[in-house]
């Protein structure tokens, strides 16, 4: 009977250790789950945090952040990218990182190769401006800066953070200022100043099998325009000669006005021969003796304008600026003096005697 009650109170006592063991397991349990939570809670409220200043900070002045970490190659965008995505943040994982690369016109900057050199060059800091497609289709400058963080043992790359600013309205107006400050007022092409700085530039930098052909182009008969028809219809005689001349010459090449009605041209031109050389001058010289040549009318008053010419290459006819610029002058005043309307070839003409 004795061993009985012993055994009942041995079985109560341990089960109530049991029960507070369980008990104390479900409560510390219960602690780290709640530590857990909270850690987790303050983790997001912090991530959330930066990400909401960052956005707070591209909302002022439109930025994209950029977070990329090398290994294992993680790519986080965020900022003002809705009008490039659609979305508010990017997350790319491996090679799917690469596909930033599509925003941006190449054309403009190479940015793979300069991005890629600048991981090998060992520097901290990064910085260039790129023009970004939208997804409309049209584009914005942004100015990049970067900063590489680097690994402290190994020295290896090991984050790049990266901040695009949109500086398009900025870019837009030293654009125009630029414009205001190279092109003629009137007709929108190089003025006389920026045409002779061009010009020279691309004699020093001539490729040593390319050619270049300064033709130099005066109006005939414009002062009869300006006296018989007014200046106005002056005006338009001038800027339809400039886009004229547009029409005449690939995009490359470079056209200003060098005063009055006197307009010049630089054309490269990689020529095989003497020959071919002497083909391509002719046949634009043809050109724009057709296309210059214009009648201009006001009830019973009119005025035929056409053009005369003068044509100098480079290096047939010399290799610097005033020399080409004087060899051409001097076969347009040939021209000019043989009954306008036409061109020279300095080298084929009374002006090379």
């Amino acid at each position: 009977m004795w061993q009985n009650l012993i055994r009942t109170q041995v079985i109560a006592v341990s089960a109530k250790m049991a029960a507070a063991f369980v008990i104390a397991g479900l409560v510390v349990l219960a602690v780290v789950l709640c530590a857990g939570i909270v850690f987790l809670g303050l983790r997001y409220k912090k991530v959330y945090e930066v990400k909401e200043r960052y956005d707070l900070i591209a909302a002022q002045s439109e930025c994209i952040w950029l977070d990329y970490t090398f290994s294992p190659q993680h790519l986080v965008v965020t900022g003002s990218i809705g009008q490039f995505t659609g979305f508010d943040m990017l997350d790319f994982m491996g090679v799917e990182v690469y596909d930033i690369y599509n925003w941006v016109n190449e054309d403009i900057t190479p940015i793979r190769s300069t991005v890629r050199s600048f991981f090998d060059s060992g520097e901290q800091y990064f910085k260039t401006d790129l023009l970004i497609r939208r997804l409309d289709d049209t584009y914005a400058w942004y100015a990049l800066t970067g900063t590489l963080v680097k690994h402290e043992k190994t020295g290896r790359n090991k984050r790049f953070v990266v901040r695009m600013e949109n500086i398009d309205s900025k870019m837009t107006q030293e654009k125009e200022l630029t414009e205001k400050a190279e092109n003629d007022q009137l007709t929108g092409i190089l003025n006389k100043k920026t045409m002779e700085e061009r010009v020279k530039a691309q004699l020093e930098h001539r490729a040593g099998s390319g050619n270049l052909i300064f033709f130099m182009i005066d109006l005939d008969n414009f002062k009869d325009v300006n006296d018989t028809l007014g200046h106005v219809y002056g005006d338009k005689v001038l800027t339809e000669a400039a886009e004229k001349l547009k029409q005449v010459f690939p995009a490359k090449a470079l056209i200003g006005r060098l005063g009055g009605d006197e307009f010049s041209v630089c054309a490269s031109f990689d020529a095989f021969d003497l020959d071919n050389l002497t083909e391509y001058m002719t046949q634009k010289g043809d050109k724009l003796c057709d296309i210059l040549k214009e009648e201009y009318v006001i009830g019973d008053k009119s005025v035929q304008v056409s053009a005369s010419i003068g044509i100098a290459s480079a290096p047939v006819d010399g290799e610097d600026f005033l020399t080409i610029y004087q060899k051409a002058d001097k076969a347009l005043y040939l021209s000019k003096r043989s009954g306008k309307n036409r061109y020279n070839l300095f080298q084929h003409s009374a002006a090379d005697e």
